[in-house]
C-alpha cells in the first residue's frame, strides 16, 4: 500500500516526526518497504508569471520574456518553449538556482541578449506531466512562491507491507489510527458528513436476496452529474501519490473514499440498471464482461450484483460490469457502499483472473460500520465536483454477528509478556486501539472494534498490548518458571524418547505435507474416518490425511525410484478426522522395508513381521502391559501378518505387512511392514514399583502342546497369565512345529516357563504349577501334551 506522507500528516494536530513514526510502524508489524521522494532535490525555483513575450530578434524559435518572479523588477528570460505566452504562470529558475542532477542556473547570453534565469518544463524539475513545453500552473499561483511548496513537492511516497490480517490499515484513516495508538500523536476530530440518505429512491426495485453474505448494502442515486471533465488537481495528486491512476471524476471519487476510509465503492450508470438493483448468488451459465474487458463465466453461488431484470452487472466486491459502468456521457448514477463478508469475496478475484483494490480489501475485511459515512462523503464530493442533485437511497441492513468479547486477567498477561506494565497503561493501549475495556472482578472484558477481524482470542489481545508497548522495551531476563522435574511423565519428553529410540534403531524421521492426493487417499486412507476435502487444493493435494500410512508409503516409493533397496522411516504428526482438536490426534507411524541389516556373522534376509514387532516392543513396553491381538479385517494390511497393538487393555494402533492387493497399484514388488499408533491413547504416566532381586534360583520348565492350527498362540499365553501364578516369572514361546507325524490341521507349540519365588521352590510346587497350566490349555484350547 502506498500513501502520501504529507496527506497522512493532515490527519493529526501535531507535526509528525517521520523517522519516529516509520520506525514504530515497522517495529509494530507494518513494515515500511520503500520511501520515495515525489520530486528530486532542487532549489531556487519559484512561481513566475510571464508579463510580456516577444520573438527574439535573432532567433525564430526563441522568445524574449519579461517574468514576474516575485522579487520586484521583472526578469528578462529567453525561452524556447512553444507554449510560452503572456499571462501564463510557470516554474521559474532564477540565477543561482540548482536543478536536478546539480544543474546550476547562471546569467547567459543567447544570440546577443542576456537571459537571467530559465522557465522550466515538468521534466526539468522531475515532475513529468506529459506536455511538450513549460509546466503550466493554475491561475491561483502567486509569483515568487517556492515551487516546491506550491506543488507540494516536499513530500514522499511511503510503501507499506500490510500483512493479510491487518486489512484495517489499508487506508489513510486506518494508518492514522495505528500511528495514534503507537506514538500518542493526537488525531484531528472526525469529520461529520451531511446525511443524504433520508429520502427513499422511488420507482426503483431493490432485491437483496443474499443478505447472509452482504449484511449491509446502501445505494444512493444522483442525477444531472457531469463526468465529462477532469478531476481537480488535489484529487489527482492524492490518487497518484497513493498508487492509483486517475480515470474520471466519478471513478476517482470512489477510489478516493476507498483509500481515505478503507471502504471500496462502485458507481453504476443508473440509466443502465433497468430500474432496479439487487444482489444474489450466481447461476450456472451466466456471463459478464467486466470493466477491464475480461469475459467472466460466473461460478455458481458466487455473490453478484444484479439489475432490475436480474441480470448480473457486477461480481460483488470484485469488479463491475462494462455495460453498467460510468462513462463521460453518464448523467445519473447509483453509488454503492456495502459490507460483504470476507469469506464471500476471498479468492474470487483470483478465480476470475482479475485484480482489484476492492477485492484486496473486502477479502481481508472492511469496517462493517462505515458504509453510511463512505456514501455520504462520496455524495458530497460528487455534488462539489460533478454537480447534480440527490434523488434517493436504498438500504439493506441485517444484524451482523455480535462482536467477540474476550475475558483476560492482566496478571496472567504480564507473566507471558515478562514485563511489569501498569494496569493504567494497558487500559490506555487497548483504548487507543479502539477496544472497549470493562472491569469484571479481577479480570477485564475486552471488546475489539468491529474493524479488527484479527482479534478473536486472549492471545490476540496480549499480542496487541506487547506490540504497541514495544518489543524493544522488554528487558532480557531469565524466565521464572515453576520448578518441576522433567521425566518421561512429560508428554514432550515422551515424544522425544520415541524419536530418539527410533533413530537409535536405524530410522530416519520424515516430515510430510498434511495434504495428500485423492489417488493415495482411495488406496491408503483410513476407511473408518471420513476424508476432509480442501476447497482450494494445492497442486493436486486435494484431501487432508487421516492416517500417516499414506505418507510413509509415499516416502518409500520416492526412495525406491531413486535406487534404494532398504528403508526405515518414521513420522510423528497430526492426522485429521474432523475440525475439533480432539479430532486431530497425534499419530506415530514407522515403516521398514528391504534387507535386514545383517552383521558379519549373519546371512542377509528380508525384514519380517517379527522385526517390526520387536521394534514396537522396544518403543512401548515401558508404558504398561503390552499385548498383540490378531487382526484380519483391516483392508490396508495382510490378513495373516497383522496385529492390534494393545497397551493396558487399550487398542492404540496396528502393525503388520501392507496388504498384497496394494502392491500392484503402488508399484511395490516387495511389501513393507508398517506400524501406526494414536499417541493420545498412550498414557504418559508411568508408575514404578521397586522390589528386591530374589536371592533364590530360577527354575525353567518346557511344555509342548499339540493344538489345532486355528488356535492363536497369543491367546494361550493370555490364558496362562490369567491363572495368576505368583511364582511364574515369565512364559514365552520358543518353537512352533508343523508337518512330520502331525496331521495337516495341527501344530506343535513349545512353551518355556520360568519360576522364581522368595524361597527355594520344591518339585511338588513346580509340578502343581505345571499341572494347572496343562489343565488350562486342555480345557480352553483342547491342547494335548506332546
Amino acid at each position: 500500500m502506498k500513501i502520501s506522507w504529507n496527506y497522512l500528516q493532515g490527519f493529526f494536530t501535531d507535526k509528525l516526526d517521520k523517522k519516529v513514526v516509520l520506525e514504530r510502524l515497522t517495529m509494530a508489524g507494518l513494515e515500511v518497504e520503500d520511501e520515495t521522494p515525489v520530486a528530486p532535490e532542487f532549489s531556487g525555483i519559484v512561481v513566475g508569471e510571464v508579463i510580456s513575450c516577444e520573438k527574439h530578434p535573432d532567433a525564430d524559435k526563441l522568445s524574449l520574456c519579461k517574468v514576474d518572479a516575485g522579487s520586484g523588477e521583472p526578469l528578462q528570460i529567453i525561452c524556447g518553449a512553444s507554449n510560452v505566452a503572456v499571462g501564463v504562470k510557470v516554474p521559474c529558475a532564477k540565477v543561482g538556482a540548482v536543478l536536478p542532477e546539480n544543474f546550476k542556473i547562471a546569467e547567459r547570453k543567447m544570440r546577443g541578449l542576456m537571459s537571467y534565469g530559465m522557465l522550466c518544463s515538468g521534466n526539468e524539475i522531475g515532475c513529468p506531466d506529459g506536455v511538450d513545453g513549460l509546466l503550466l500552473l493554475n491561475n491561483d499561483a502567486i509569483p515568487g512562491t517556492d515551487i516546491r511548496e506550491y506543488l507540494d513537492l516536499n513530500d514522499s511516497i511511503i510503501e507499506f507491507k500490510i500483512t493479510p490480517n491487518r486489512g484495517d490499515c489499508l487506508s489513510y484513516t486506518g494508518l492514522a489510527r495505528e500511528i495514534h495508538a503507537l506514538t500518542g500523536y493526537t488525531l484531528k476530530d472526525k469529520e461529520l458528513y451531511s446525511d443524504f440518505l433520508a429520502k427513499k429512491l422511488e420507482n426503483f426495485s431493490f432485491n437483496p436476496e443474499a443478505s447472509d453474505k452482504c449484511p449491509h448494502y446502501v445505494g444512493l442515486a444522483i442525477k444531472n452529474v457531469n463526468n465529462a471533465q477532469a478531476s481537480p488537481a488535489w484529487l489527482v495528486k492524492v490518487l497518484e501519490r497513493s498508487g492509483l491512476r486517475p480515470k474520471s471524476p466519478l471513478v476517482d471519487i470512489t477510489n478516493y473514499v476507498m483509500i481515505l476510509l478503507g471502504q471500496p465503492m462502485h458507481a453504476f450508470d443508473l440509466s443502465k440498471l433497468n430500474s432496479g438493483i439487487g444482489f444474489c448468488l450466481a447461476k450456472t451459465g451466466e456471463e459478464l464482461k467486466l470493466i477491464d474487458g475480461t469475459d467472466a463465466s460466473l461460478v455458481k453461488d458466487d455473490l453478484v450484483i444484479t439489475d432490475g431484470s436480474h441480470n448480473p452487472v457486477a461480481i460483488a466486491g470484485v469488479m463491475g460490469g462494462l455495460d453498467s459502468a460510468v462513462t463521460e456521457a453518464t448523467t445519473e448514477i447509483l453509488l454503492e457502499s456495502a459490507f460483504f463478508l470476507p469469506e464471500a469475496i476471498h479468492g474470487r478475484a483470483k478465480a476470475y483472473g482479475v485484480s482489484s483494490d476492492s477485492a484486496y480489501r473486502f477479502e481481508r475485511g472492511v469496517n462493517p460500520d462505515i458504509q453510511h459515512d463512505a456514501i455520504n462523503l462520496a455524495a458530497k464530493l460528487v455534488l462539489e465536483i460533478c454537480g447534480g442533485e440527490v434523488v434517493g437511497s436504498i438500504h439493506s441492513v441485517k444484524a451482523t454477528q455480535p462482536q467477540v468479547k474476550i475475558s483476560i486477567d492482566y496478571a496472567d498477561m504480564l507473566k507471558l509478556i515478562g514485563e511489569e506494565i501498569a494496569t493504567v497503561e494497558i487500559d490506555k493501549i487497548l483504548a487507543d486501539l479502539g477496544c472497549q475495556v470493562v472491569v469484571e472482578g479481577d479480570k477485564r472484558v475486552i471488546t475489539p472494534p468491529a474493524y479488527r477481524f484479527d482479534l478473536k482470542i486472549r492471545e490476540d489481545i496480549i499480542e496487541e498490548v506487547i506490540r504497541v508497548y514495544g518489543y524493544d522495551r522488554i528487558q532480557a531476563k531469565m524466565p521464572i518458571l515453576a520448578h518441576r522435574f522433567n521425566s518421561v511423565d512429560s508428554k514432550l519428553n515422551q515424544l522425544t524418547l520415541w524419536k530418539d529410540a527410533l533413530v537409535s534403531m536405524g530410522f530416519n524421521e520424515v516430515v510430510s505435507y498434511a495434504f495428500i492426493e485423492e489417488s493415495y487417499a482411495e488406496l491408503l486412507a483410513d476407511k473408518k474416518h471420513d476424508l476432509i476435502c480442501l476447497k482450494n487444493p494445492l497442486a493436486g493435494l486435494a484431501v487432508m490425511r487421516n492416517n500417516l500410512i499414506t505418507d510413509v508409503v509415499k516416502t518409500l516409493q520416492h526412495n525406491i525410484n531413486r535406487g534404494y533397496d532398504s528403508l526405515r522411516v518414521f513420522e510423528l504428526a497430526r492426522v485429521f478426522h474432523g475440525e475439533t482438536a480432539e479430532a486431530q490426534p497425534l499419530y506415530l507411524s514407522g515403516l521398514i522395508y528391504g534387507k535386514h541389516n545383517a552383521g558379519w556373522s549373519e546371512k542377509s534376509r528380508q525384514v519380517d513381521f517379527y522385526d517390526l514387532k520387536s521394534i514396537v516392543e522396544n518403543l512401548f513396553s515401558a508404558y504398561g502391559k503390552l499385548d498383540f491381538t490378531t487382526l484380519n479385517d483391516n483392508p490396508l494390511f495382510h490378513p495373516g501378518r497383522t496385529a492390534n497393538i494393545i497397551i493396558n487393555g487399550i487398542n492404540v494402533g496396528v502393525l503388520g505387512q501392507l496388504h498384497p492387493k496394494l502392491g500392484q497399484p503402488l508399484g511395490l514388488d516387495i511389501l513393507p511392514y508398517i506400524f501406526e499408533v494414536d499417541t493420545s491413547l498412550i498414557q504418559p504416566e508411568i508408575s514404578y514399583s521397586l522390589s528386591a532381586v530374589s536371592k533364590f534360583q530360577k527354575v525353567n520348565r518346557d511344555l509342548a502342546f499339540i493344538l489345532d492350527k486355528s488356535v492363536n498362540v497369543g491367546d494361550i499365553l493370555k490364558s496362562i497369565n490369567a491363572l495368576q501364578i505368583n511364582d511364574l516369572l515369565s512364559s514365552t514361546i520358543f518353537d512352533i512345529f508343523t508337518g512330520g507325524n502331525l496331521p495337516d490341521n495341527q501344530k506343535s507349540v513349545a512353551l518355556k516357563f520360568t519360576f522364581q519365588s522368595d524361597h527355594t521352590l520344591t518339585d511338588e510346587e513346580i509340578v502343581s504349577y505345571l499341572e494347572l497350566i496343562k489343565q488350562k490349555v486342555a480345557s480352553e484350547f483342547n491342547g494335548q501334551l506332546r
